[in-house]
């Protein structure tokens, strides 16, 4: 019994040591990031329950308990799975820097270039300029799109990235207004949302999701979409954000980026992009 309160004892004092070093050493962290100490502190003892209660339960992201930059979402949970075939892929590890990326067309231009805030290569795109791949890729009936975007700007965010399927191969002009095309969706950083437009089905469809893109500038945001039958998901890092027939399967369909910027001092990058057949 005495050996017993003795282990707990010293158990309890190296505990008491080591949380008393781990305080004195998260305080001068939050010094140096210009927070105060407590609420660095607090936040990072939430962290760390955080992370403990999640080793010790299942991990389920529901967008109704979790909403982060997004305000209307209601319970979509996120349940993306990639396709099993490899259709296309390109990170641009191929291409020279300060060229347009081998692979892909626009009308005007594009540049394989290097940044700061994430590793590999990334095309940037510019105002004005639609994209699509240049190879003749067929995306088949059922597939998954994935992608990276990171956007650059200080703090107007005077942007939009649209994203979606048309038609036509090829690009002659930019699509200003690519809402009018068979099936869009609009990520506007200007107006804090994400639009969705299609003419695929009867009746055609429009949708809103309303977002703080704030949260997406200056960082990477990853899109991911999945077409089965008639049906397209879309997701936004971890957060589902569209779940509703928007694809008529039996068309063929041809990915496109469009780009317009009234905010010049701001810089749009896109890589990691993959195509996959489920």
């Amino acid at each position: 019994m005495k050996n017993t309160a003795i282990k707990i004892f010293a158990t309890v004092l190296l505990s008491s040591s080591f949380y008393y070093s781990e305080a004195q050493t998260l305080r001068g962290i939050g010094k140096r990031l210009g927070q105060k100490p407590e609420q660095f502190i607090d936040k990072k003892v939430d962290d760390i329950s955080n992370a403990t209660a999640s080793q010790s339960q299942p991990t389920v992201t529901n967008s109704a308990s979790q909403n982060g930059p997004f305000e209307n979402l209601q319970g979509l949970k996120y349940d993306y799975v990639r396709g099993t075939e490899v259709v296309f892929e390109d990170n641009f590890s191929a291409d020279e820097l300060g060229t347009m990326a081998q692979r892909w067309t626009s009308n005007g231009r594009g540049s394989v270039s290097q940044v700061s805030l994430a590793e590999g290569k990334w095309l940037e795109l510019f105002d004005g300029n639609t994209y699509k791949i240049k190879d003749l890729v067929r995306i088949p009936e059922n597939f998954t799109i994935e992608f990276d975007v990171l956007a650059l700007s200080d703090d107007k965010h005077q942007f939009r990235l649209d994203f979606g399927f048309d038609y036509q191969k090829g690009v002659g002009n930019h699509y200003y207004l690519a809402k009018h095309n068979p099936l869009n969706i609009n990520a506007s950083y200007w107006f804090n949302r994400f639009e969705f437009h299609s003419k695929e089905v009867t009746p055609n469809k429009n949708s809103e999701v309303k977002a703080n893109m704030s949260y997406f500038a200056n960082d990477v945001m990853k899109v991911k979409i999945r077409v089965e039958g008639n049906r397209m998901h879309t997701y936004i890092n971890e957060y589902k954000i569209l779940d509703t027939e928007m694809v008529d399967p039996i068309t063929k369909k041809y990915f496109y980026l469009a780009f317009n910027n009234d905010d010049k001092t701001a810089k749009i990058y896109i890589s990691n992009f993959r195509i996959d057949k489920i």
